[in-house]
């Protein structure tokens, strides 16, 4: 039952990280969203304020607190019923208090440490109305104060520009915040199955990285209780930053197990914890004396931070615990992304989506990867429980199984290749047979599918054992109960012996149908396990049988031309492009027909543009029939065809020119009793010992056409070297 309880914990975090890259997905999809109008602002700094070094960011130095502003020149459009009002749009950075003014007029004040409620559960940036009337050239002074060093980069633009942006900024969030909230989840629920107190260190992680993230973002000041923290306004994020770091280290060590290495180290990054949590004490005791260094200590502290945890994984790395260069990595690249908001907010660092939230997200992912690297401790807790011999048996017919799932994946995905076989469901079902057979002795086994993408097919190993299963006689009852679509267990007999058949519906969209059956001597059934993974395996044979089809569609598509079934031009130029490089790297001779139907634009006149495509097809149909293996025919557009024909030239092409020439003009095409004659021009060009690209045969090709074409029709033309 224990092992049981640790699988359970398994799926969770199997579905937790899947979870993630839901998410992942989501916050790319949000923040690459397009943002709508907006116009260009200039800054005057006023009354000795700075601007960054663009100029398009006005700073805020930290330490006390101090007003600043600068002026905003822009010009406005005649206003628009139809569009929405203009804003000046800020990013959300800790400032006490921000508005704009002008002559007889002025904004209410925001405050990023006491958000009004107008602003949305999950405010992501200042949004300043314009008066809807105004237009034309306008002057504003955008004031601001606060004692938290930051850049405020104004942005002149229409109020539903605004709210996109935030709503890229929310989605973004919203997916830091619930994989954060999904890694505490997960941490504690495997601390609960393994006891084992990396897990506890990492859900206290991943709390702390929760307020830090939501502090930062000005989130947190909405929620009851933790909203008081806006007292300490600054103060209190650093408090957090340094917490958040207090946590991290000590997650770190337990995951490279630090702990059962040298007394002098755990000491030294002990003694450095306590050194954090003072300086977080320090800042929530608010001194004026500490108020001008606070912000830089805070960051020196969390340079530190950074190093110490590269320090710890390198020494993980060195004791090969799992995934720790991983971790490493990603811990790296998170120091990185912070360095980068760092720079964003004293103005050196454009301010963008990912450069705000670039370190959130990667803090995220980095404490995600951690997780897959301390979720093998709970192996390691099951094979130092778990050491007699049933344990051991079961643990191998696992492994086996594993490995047969991970092998019929993988031939599954060879279904999808390019040069995979049509019948692709006959080959999945064949690999199913093959892969579960030896997981689950059957003396007898079939896979039956009726009206499954359109055709019926069975599959029986071995072959022998179609007797046993009589299929023919009870299709409709097999259908009733494949329909019913549960997995069920039958007894009967074969031969005057005992025997019990198990049927697993197929995942087959209706109104097809097929189930996978087996058939085993004697009267032990079917265990839960294996009726399990016999419904696996199916749905994965299944599901890659249906992406490979709609891969071949997809493929088949994308590849030939509609109405003839040649390659298209996207195509045929592909080719082109590929067998000259071959034919030059191999020194082979290649030629190219270009193939152009005669005095077509009379057929479309007298037989309409569908009789005009009639010929086509039936033009396209003759050209194919003429060639040989490994000549490739392509629509090049219109009622021109190209032929590319490898490994021949001169005398060989212009054969083969005739060939095609000869094939049309025997051939009578009848559309709606009308019989009409057609011929085509041919023109031959060889490719060049020198020439690694089609450019410059192309071209002889389509002289050497012009050239039949002049010389009366119904010809064939071969380019000699000189058309260049």
């Amino acid at each position: 039952m224990r092992i049981l309880h640790a699988d359970r914990h398994d799926q969770l975090f199997a579905a937790g990280m899947a979870w993630l890259l839901l998410l992942f997905v989501v916050g790319v999809m949000a923040a690459t969203r397009p943002i709508g109008d907006q116009v260009p602002v200039h800054l005057q700094p006023v009354a000795g304020a700075s601007l960054s070094r663009d100029g398009g960011a006005l700073l805020l130095s930290g330490g006390r607190t101090r007003d600043v502003a600068t002026e905003l020149k822009f010009s406005l459009p005649p206003p628009d019923p139809t569009m929405s009002r203009w804003v000046v749009w800020v990013g959300r950075d800790p400032v006490d208090s921000l508005w704009l003014e002008a002559p007889a007029w002025r904004t209410a004040q925001s405050d990023f440490f006491h958000p009004h409620p107008d602003e949305g559960i999950l405010p992501s940036g200042f949004i300043l109305p314009l008066p809807t009337t105004w237009h034309g050239d306008i002057a504003l002074t955008l004031h601001a104060r606060g004692g938290v060093s930051t850049a405020l980069r104004p942005r002149v633009l229409r109020e539903t520009a605004a709210m996109q942006a935030g709503h890229r900024a929310i989605g973004l969030q919203c997916v830091i915040y619930a994989g954060l909230f999904m890694l505490a989840l997960l941490s504690l629920s495997l601390y609960s199955a393994a006891r084992d107190r990396a897990f506890l260190a990492m859900f206290g992680s991943a709390c702390a990285a929760m307020l830090l993230v939501a502090a930062d973002n000005g989130h947190l000041f909405l929620m009851p209780v933790l909203n008081h923290l806006s007292l300490w306004r600054g103060a209190g994020i650093w408090t957090l930053r340094l917490l958040f770091d207090v946590a991290a280290l000590q997650m770190l060590m337990r995951y490279a197990q630090l702990r059962s290495g040298p007394i002098w180290s755990v000491r030294y990054f002990d003694g450095f914890c306590i050194l954090l949590v003072a300086l977080a004490a320090i800042c929530l005791l608010g001194l004026p004396v500490f108020a001008p260094w606070l912000q830089l200590v805070v960051t020196l502290a969390m340079v530190a931070t950074a190093m110490a945890a590269v320090g710890i994984l390198i020494e993980a790395v060195r004791q090969r615990v799992p995934m720790a260069g991983a971790v490493l990595l990603l811990v790296v690249l998170a120091a990185l992304a912070s360095g980068v908001r760092a720079g964003v907010s004293r103005g050196w660092v454009v301010d963008m989506l990912w450069t705000r939230f670039g370190y959130q997200f990667a803090l995220m992912v980095a404490m995600a990867v951690l997780m897959v690297g301390l979720i093998s401790r709970i192996g390691d807790f099951r094979q130092q429980r778990d050491r007699d011999r049933l344990a051991r048996v079961d643990s191998e017919r696992k492994m086996a199984r594993e490995s047969a799932r991970a092998r019929l994946t993988l031939a599954m995905r060879g279904l999808r290749a390019p040069n995979a076989d049509s019948d692709v469901e006959w080959l999945a079902f064949r690999l199913l047979l093959e892969s579960l057979l030896p997981q689950i002795p059957a003396q007898a086994s079939a896979v039956i599918a009726q009206g499954y993408h359109g055709h019926d097919f069975l599959v029986l190993e071995p072959i022998e054992g179609k007797a046993m299963l009589d299929i023919s006689s009870r299709q409709l009852v097999l259908k009733r109960q494949a329909m019913q679509g549960l997995p069920l267990q039958q007894a009967g007999t074969h031969e005057g012996r005992q025997c019990i058949e198990a049927l697993i519906p197929l995942t087959i969209r209706g109104p097809a149908w097929g189930a996978l059956l087996l058939v085993r001597m004697g009267s032990d059934g079917f265990t839960t396990d294996e009726m399990a993974l016999a419904d696996e395996f199916a749905r994965i044979a299944v599901s890659n049988a249906d992406d490979a089809v709609a891969a071949i569609q997809l493929r088949r598509s994308a590849e030939l031309d509609a109405l003839t079934g040649a390659f298209n031009r996207r195509s045929i130029d592909q080719w082109l492009t590929r067998a000259f490089m071959d034919a030059h790297r191999q020194k082979r001779e290649l030629s190219l027909l270009f193939i152009d139907i005669d005095n077509f634009k009379s057929v479309n006149d007298r037989l309409g543009h569908a009789g005009g495509d009639h010929c086509l097809r039936q033009v396209a149909t003759a050209l194919r029939s003429a060639l040989q293996a490994g000549d490739t025919l392509g629509r090049y557009g219109g009622e021109e065809f190209v032929v590319l024909l490898p490994g021949r030239a001169g005398a060989d092409a212009r054969e083969m020119g005739e060939s095609l020439r000869s094939a049309v003009e025997g051939c009578e095409f009848l559309y709606e009793r009308h019989a009409e004659r057609l011929t085509v021009s041919v023109g031959v060009s060889t490719r060049l010992d020198r020439e690694s690209t089609p450019a410059a045969a192309v071209v002889r090709a389509d002289r050497a056409l012009y050239a039949a074409k002049d010389a009366g029709r119904n010809c064939v033309r071969v380019a000699p070297a000189v058309f260049m």
